[in-house]
């Protein structure tokens, strides 16, 4: 469970990574729409909290999470959608600001929706 949780915490530093930005004072924001086939079908996670995730944010912790194993899959899906009732987009783009830094908040519920969703495994 330590592991699982150890790499869980390393997707969410690493599909906020996807959500980064420039640390400048000074920023312009570039939106770009991209058409992107997804062979691997990560893009269809559904999340049921309140937060929805953009695109990029669900490939990201999708391919993070399964490294290339799709047993994982429903695991990892669980888990982004347990962390969609209280990880917001921005949250996840300030543990990618921070170098993976986790506040004791994002921890807190990440370990809850490791441990709500270790039945997937």
């Amino acid at each position: 469970m330590r592991r699982t949780l150890s790499a869980l915490l390393a997707v969410v530093a690493l599909a906020a990574a996807g959500c980064g930005g420039n640390k400048s004072a000074s920023t312009t924001t570039v939106t770009t729409v991209q058409s992107v086939t997804n062979p691997t079908g990560t893009a269809s996670v559904t999340t049921h909290g309140r937060f929805h995730y953009p695109a990029v944010v669900v490939n990201n912790f999708m391919q993070s999470c399964t490294k290339g194993n799709q047993a994982r899959r429903p695991y990892c899906a669980c888990t982004l959608d347990k962390l969609s009732n209280n990880v917001s987009v921005r949250d996840f783009a300030r543990i990618g600001l921070s170098g993976g830094k986790l506040s004791p908040r994002i921890r807190r519920f990440i370990q809850r929706a490791a441990v709500d969703c270790a039945d997937k495994l």
